[in-house]
């Protein structure tokens, strides 16, 4: 196996991990489904000499060293899940360099190892902050992903919530099929892991043209997967 060097102290880590195509549709919050859900463990490097994560060691900036080298980083061992920690890692990471996008995602990881680890209280504290790096956001998916994300925490009523926001925004067939699913979903507090194709009515019919950007024809094209 080819190696990766670490920039914050030069040491050799394992080449970053390249995951299995999807062959079974995704969770409502995008998580992928097998045999790439099941490599989740693998998805982030952890250099074993300073504890430096990221899906690519090698691409840290260099500013990255001095999160790192604090003692917030390091103190991120000692709390928490240990299946979470280096999502955690990744996402102080993520935050201390400005990337607030990367930063949603590696915590919504995180509650994904949670949620393999059966710890539910942690999954949901981790959902409640990636819901609120996403609060407002404007873009089809993530406010989708937001909805699903709220609900699986437990927060009913921001999701409901949330939900007619969506719902105010005109949204296209299969965005309303997804919405109208998951407030059958809030209304009976349900926080369970759902599949993509169980909101969608079959069968799935394409996204209208007018929904034709780039971002959110890759979404549905993920969405209609089977």
């Amino acid at each position: 196996m080819s190696q990766a060097t670490c920039p914050v102290c030069g040491t050799d880590a394992r080449s970053p991990f390249r995951a299995p195509q999807p062959e079974i549709a995704p969770d409502l919050d995008m998580r992928p489904g097998e045999p790439t859900r099941s490599t989740l463990r693998d998805w982030i490097q952890v250099c074993p000499q300073c504890g430096a994560s990221a899906p690519d060691l090698s691409a840290l900036p260099q500013t990255a060293r001095a999160v790192v080298e604090s003692d917030e980083y390091r103190a991120l061992s000692t709390s928490g899940l240990e299946e979470t920690l280096p999502f955690r890692r990744w996402a102080l990471i993520c935050e201390r360099t400005g990337d607030r996008a990367q930063q949603a995602e590696a915590l919504l990881q995180a509650a994904w190892a949670a949620d393999d680890a059966a710890v539910m209280t942690e999954a949901a504290g981790l959902r409640t902050a990636v819901a609120a790096l996403w609060d407002g956001t404007q873009d089809v998916e993530l406010g989708l992903r937001r909805l699903d994300v709220l609900r699986r925490a437990g927060l009913f009523d921001a999701a409901e919530a949330w939900a007619a926001t969506l719902s105010e925004r005109g949204p296209d067939e299969l965005a309303r099929s997804i919405i109208g699913f998951q407030r059958a979903r809030i209304a009976a507090r349900d926080i369970g892991r759902h599949l993509i194709s169980s909101a969608l009515p079959p069968p799935a019919r394409a996204p209208h043209v007018s929904h034709g950007k780039r971002a959110t024809t890759g979404f549905w094209s993920r969405l209609l997967r089977k």
